[in-house]
């Protein structure tokens, strides 16, 4: 309650806070707080820093080595079966999304890649999958579908292919487990 005294002691014409102007105020605050709250969900639900735009993804998948035959060149082979299979990528709720076909003729891997020395190395293209849905299932030649991130998908093959430098194999079990 504001009040100011004029040198008589009496008070100088300041209207005092009445209750209609205190649930005006009232009802002003709880209006804006829950516009702002309104707003933040909203942007929240958005999302505009999650790029939803579709991408070029890309699989980089091996064959070992006895399950493949010399190439067009001596760095290159080619699978004995299943060639050229789809890699399907799906939602969460098991919809396709977008779809590539492995190529014809891989590329044989140095010693360098450990492990990995001696299989043959395929890189599968996936174009027009729709960005923004953080993972993804995918699947080859009508397998087991297996979850991917988005990030590893829009990793560039030549990234993913430097992984296979320090990645294990899984043996059998290891593999039977994670099914």
């Amino acid at each position: 309650m504001i009040g100011i005294m004029n040198t008589g002691g009496e008070k100088a014409g300041v209207e005092h806070d009445t209750s209609a102007r205190m649930g005006r105020r009232r009802v002003l605050i709880g209006g804006g707080i829950l516009a702002a709250a309104a707003v933040g969900a909203a942007v929240w639900v958005w999302a505009p820093w999650v790029d939803r735009s579709p991408f070029t993804g890309y699989s980089v998948g091996t064959a070992d080595g006895e399950h493949t035959i010399p190439g067009s060149t001596a760095d290159t082979c080619v699978r004995k079966a299943a060639s050229e299979e789809e890699t399907v990528i799906y939602d969460e709720d098991g919809h396709k999304l977008a779809a590539g076909r492995a190529p014809r003729e891989g590329e044989r891997l140095g010693p360098e890649f450990g492990d990995f020395a001696g299989d043959c190395l395929f890189v599968t293209r996936i174009d027009n999958i729709p960005g923004g849905k953080g993972s993804y299932f995918s699947a080859w030649a009508g397998g087991s579908k297996s979850e991917v991130a988005e990030e590893r998908l829009r990793e560039s093959p030549e990234d993913q292919r430097e992984g296979l430098k320090t990645a294990k194999k899984l043996d059998s079990e290891d593999a039977a487990e994670l099914d």
